[in-house]
């Protein structure tokens, strides 16, 4: 949606968060299912982890622009597990949106496609899951 609507560039840091490659030690929940502890570069820990080695009036600076939010679980996909299997979806989504639009280029694509309409089906397939990305 975003390159439709003309970004140059998204953040899709939370897609990767559950993969094998991302940082973290594998975990399983009640049911078996692999998951990674994951946290953002702006939570209190990842602003602790990267200034230890500060001085304490650099850390306290830095510390005023930590998020609330330490850490989530982020499930693995068994359909797309790793960064490759993610890659691939993702452009497979790039070229067929492309395809839909009759976009041979990225600029193409956000001059040609129509943002801010959508159909009983879009809307239906764009409702939140109930856990996760699975």
């Amino acid at each position: 949606m975003a390159l439709a609507a003309g970004a140059s560039n998204v953040m899709i840091g939370s897609w990767f968060a559950g993969t094998y490659e991302s940082p973290g030690d594998l975990q399983h929940d009640a049911d078996g299912r692999p998951y990674k502890e994951s946290f953002g570069m702006a939570s209190a820990r990842a602003v602790r982890n990267r200034t230890s080695e500060e001085s304490a009036y650099d850390r306290a600076r830095k510390a005023l622009f930590e998020e609330g939010i330490s850490t989530s679980r982020m499930f693995l996909d068994p359909a797309r597990p790793g960064v490759e299997d993610l890659i691939d979806s993702i452009i497979a989504g790039v070229r067929s949106s492309c395809t839909y639009a009759g976009a041979g280029s990225l600029e193409e694509f956000a001059a040609n496609a129509v943002v801010g309409v959508q159909s009983a089906a879009g809307y239906a397939e764009g409702k939140p899951l109930h856990d996760s990305w699975n």
